[in-house]
């Protein structure tokens, strides 16, 4: 007769990580290492990446043909069913229709080239107000805009001044200009600014 073992199993809900806990029946000498769990995990996250960067190399092109930014694409793996998120811009901003169009015609590009390795929802929409700047050009394109630069040290809120020779030039409200490299941010979202129109400088 096998023994009986509480096993933690970790999944994804959305964009949330989620805890699991399960009884199941293990042989007596076999035990789980967390070591051994972190490196599922860190396995698992190196495949959705993977998954979303063959996803953007795909879609990047036929956005730009239509006349739309690629702004962001992630992917996460569910036990049965995936959930694909692109988010997608153009000047002026997005409507329903280019996100359905956008729906169609990738879904179908996406199942022809066989991309996603199991079933998926794809889930296409703006960046909204708070958008989430990724390349260097979007801190160009974006400059003079209030943003939030977040890295594993520090949060720093000031306006956007561009870069210069890899870093991110911000201007705090105090005056201090504060130079960040780009390889240490972990995240940089515009700011919502009241009165201000949120489609200057393109966005």
């Amino acid at each position: 007769m096998l023994a009986m073992s509480e096993s933690c199993v970790l999944y994804i809900r959305g964009s949330r990580w989620c805890v699991e806990w399960a009884r199941i029946p293990v042989s007596p000498t076999l035990f789980i290492s967390r070591s051994g769990l972190e490196r599922g995990v860190n396995g698992q996250r190196g495949r959705e990446r993977e998954v979303a960067e063959r996803v953007e190399i795909l879609a990047r092109p036929v956005l730009d043909s239509m006349g739309l930014e690629l702004v962001e694409v992630l992917y996460h793996g569910g036990p049965s069913r995936g959930l694909l998120r692109m988010t997608i811009d153009k000047p002026g901003g997005i409507g329903h229709e280019d996100c359905a169009e956008v729906t169609r015609v990738i879904g179908t590009q996406l199942d022809v080239e066989d991309v996603v390795p199991t079933a998926y929802t794809l889930e296409v929409s703006s960046p909204g107000l708070e958008r989430r700047l990724r390349r260097p050009e979007d801190y160009v394109k974006y400059e003079g805009r209030l943003a939030k630069v977040k890295t594993a040290t520090q949060v720093c809120v000031g306006r956007l001044g561009g870069m210069a020779q890899g870093q991110i030039v911000m201007k705090l409200e105090s005056g201090e200009e504060r130079r960040i490299p780009l390889k240490d941010v972990v995240e940089t979202r515009l700011m919502v600014e009241m009165g201000r129109s949120q489609h200057s400088h393109g966005g």
